[in-house]
């Protein structure tokens, strides 16, 4: 059985969303377009020698994702910028959230910084992270290729 951690501060912006749309709410009723702090989905697998990470960065540039290690905590951060805008259009509904995302990850176990890959390909990160023996005490940047 799989733990999954808790994130309430993801779920009330969901609820939020929720509320939102079955109440009918049309943009104009809202201060401005949504510029947030959002949570992107995560999966973390294990395999006998490393551990692979997925994240959903529907969106997001390359050059606007920074992965860090930090000790046995993975830091995925960046930010989604706005899209050009026609002027004269007015929104009916906004569903998808700009602005800065950042996810921090618990690893299991060590990772082995000088053989972690990362690569991004629409929309999708993928990170190779190998098992080490000893525990890193250090803060790393992972570059990522796509």
């Amino acid at each position: 059985m799989t733990l999954v951690r808790w994130d309430p501060l993801r779920d009330l912006l969901n609820l939020q969303e929720r509320v939102s749309r079955f109440a009918g709410l049309h943009p104009e009723d809202l201060p401005s377009k949504r510029k947030t702090c959002w949570f992107p989905a995560v999966d973390i697998l294990e395999t006998s020698d490393a551990y692979i990470v997925r994240a959903e960065l529907p969106g997001v540039g390359k050059e606007n994702i920074n992965i860090e290690l930090i000790g046995r905590r993975l830091v995925i951060s960046g930010a989604r910028m706005e899209q050009s805008e026609i002027n004269s259009a007015a929104y009916r509904t906004i569903e998808r959230v700009e602005g800065y995302f950042e996810r921090s990850l618990n690893m299991p176990g060590s990772i082995d910084v000088d053989k972690a890959k990362a690569r991004y390909v629409d929309g999708l990160l993928d990170m190779y992270l190998p098992k080490a023996q000893d525990d890193p005490d250090h803060c790393v940047r992972i570059e990522c290729t796509g």
